[in-house]
């Protein structure tokens, strides 16, 4: 892999930059590193460009959602007027064919993790220059913050690709001779593991469970992001005593509180006490100029919804993507569940969708945009992880329970009754607590390793063996490049 050093601009200018790709060589502008990294304040702005490159990355035709929501697991049944690509990932084919003649198109986009290394780029640079500026420049603990920030953003970015396709480049410096620069191979899994784990530590070692300004309390890294980023990461890896460790130091914080029930919609819609982390999408500013090719529009939310969850300019009967009906009703199997009540509501045309993110605001003419921000990790989903590795061990089933309890009493439900294995009723407990919130995909990998049963869409349990949940990576990644290898299940189909 050729390594991309650019210098990126030390704001949001993702928002009109091109997508040629961290590949290419592009010379270091000298001159804006002569006159950069002499304030805290461009520091500052380093770490904000990094925030803002990982939610193009995260953003970029729905990523988010697409590795997490609709490949392979069953959630919808039709798209209409969608990209073909759409179906192909619902059904995990992943091996579809795209012309090279349309490199924008969803498949081609997603299989790339070039947006990723943009991220890892800029953290490496930050952290290096940061590491070399006076620290005299700096508020008291700022410089320890703001290097502890970028640590977790080069760790979750890295956490990221782990999960979607295991092995990939490991790439920690910025030198600043482009002739430094080298192709690097895919890193055993092992090495991209402890990459994570080491970026993650290193963040809690600077940084403050909070914030004086409250509104960067779930926007920013802290302590509490961290153990819960900690927490999915070594869940991930099966060790499930570390993950209970993250769990427990996210539950022990008195900074997070379940949602009342009366309430569910504040998660999504306000400054909830639930929320630990998310990506921010809540300004006009975020959505980009009409020559980036970035597709950075929240997509998936628009295809989510139908009239009359839009507002009056923009009027369709039915949504881009319909849920998998038979799946919703298997899932919100019980009349008294709030959260189908809530967030479950009918277009239309007669059909369900989801209502979690309605949040529209009109940008005049026939343009919407949609301001909800993609939550990233809250109290819920650390109480049922921790109860799912508790599980996984086969200990402490008492303290399980008591959690997928608390959860599901908050929902209107009665306790857990032991009809199914508690393994499975946590599994499908996550489901509808954190319906298209981007877990499913990855709870149904954990739920085969404990359990050797695949429950996705056109996945077998001989198909889990051979790695097939790793995706593979564009063709167009091995051009001129002889060091990269496909991901071993796709050798060969694509």
């Amino acid at each position: 892999m050729k390594i991309a050093i650019k210098q990126v601009a030390l704001c949001l200018a993702l928002l009109t930059a091109s997508c040629s790709g961290f590949l290419d060589k592009e010379p270091i502008s000298e001159v804006v590193d002569e006159f950069y990294w002499t304030s805290q304040e461009d520091a500052r702005s380093a770490v904000a460009g990094s925030y803002g490159l990982l939610r193009a990355a995260l953003a970029n035709h729905s990523a988010y959602y697409a590795y997490g929501d609709v490949a392979g697991t069953g959630v919808f049944s039709a798209f209409i007027d969608t990209y073909p690509d759409w179906p192909q990932l619902n059904e995990f084919r992943l091996d579809y064919a795209v012309p090279a003649s349309d490199p924008e198109r969803p498949m081609k986009q997603l299989r790339n993790y070039r947006l990723f290394f943009r991220v890892i780029n800029q953290c490496n640079r930050a952290l290096k220059k940061i590491g070399q500026m006076d620290d005299a420049l700096f508020d008291e603990g700022m410089k320890e913050r703001l290097t502890g920030e970028l640590y977790f953003l080069r760790g979750y970015s890295y956490f990221t690709m782990y999960r979607v396709w295991g092995e990939v480049p490991v790439v920690t410096v910025s030198p600043d001779d482009l002739m430094d620069a080298a192709y690097t191979p895919r890193a055993p899994l092992s090495e991209v593991a402890g990459l994570v784990y080491g970026d993650f530590e290193e963040s809690l070692k600077r940084l403050p469970w909070q914030y004086p300004d409250a509104g960067e309390a779930t926007v920013r890294a802290s302590r509490g992001v961290v153990f819960a980023a900690l927490a999915h990461m070594a869940a991930w890896d099966g060790d499930y005593v570390k993950c209970v460790s993250a769990c427990d130091s996210v539950l022990a914080s008195p900074l997070y509180a379940l949602e009342d029930e009366a309430s569910l919609r504040d998660i999504f819609e306000n400054n909830s006490a639930e929320l630990i982390f998310q990506l921010y999408f809540g300004s006009r500013s975020e959505a980009p100029a009409p020559t980036s090719s970035i597709y950075y529009q929240p997509v998936f939310f628009l295809d989510l919804l139908a009239s009359p969850y839009l507002t009056a300019i923009f009027d369709k009967t039915q949504a881009n993507m319909q849920l998998n009906e038979n799946l919703l009703n298997n899932t919100f199997n019980d009349t008294l569940d709030a959260r189908r009540a809530t967030f479950i509501g009918a277009s239309v045309g007669g059909k369900p969708i989801c209502t979690k993110y309605t949040d529209i605001q009109e940008l005049g003419g026939t343009q919407i945009y949609i301001t909800n921000n993609y939550v990233i990790f809250r109290l819920a989903d650390i109480m049922l992880l921790k109860a799912e590795a508790l599980t996984a061990r086969g200990r402490s089933s008492d303290v399980a329970i008591s959690l997928l309890n608390q959860v599901r009493r908050r929902a209107g439900l009665p306790d857990f009754s032991g009809a199914t294995s508690l393994q499975r009723a946590i599994l499908d407990e996550r489901f509808r607590e954190l319906f298209l919130e981007g877990h499913r995909f990855f709870d149904l990998v954990r739920y085969y390793r404990v359990t050797g049963n695949s429950l996705f869409n056109n996945i077998t349990e001989t198909d889990m063996a051979r790695g097939k949940h790793y995706w593979p990576l564009d063709p167009d990644l091995f051009d001129n490049n002889d060091v990269i290898r496909q991901t071993s299940f796709w050798q060969g189909k694509i």
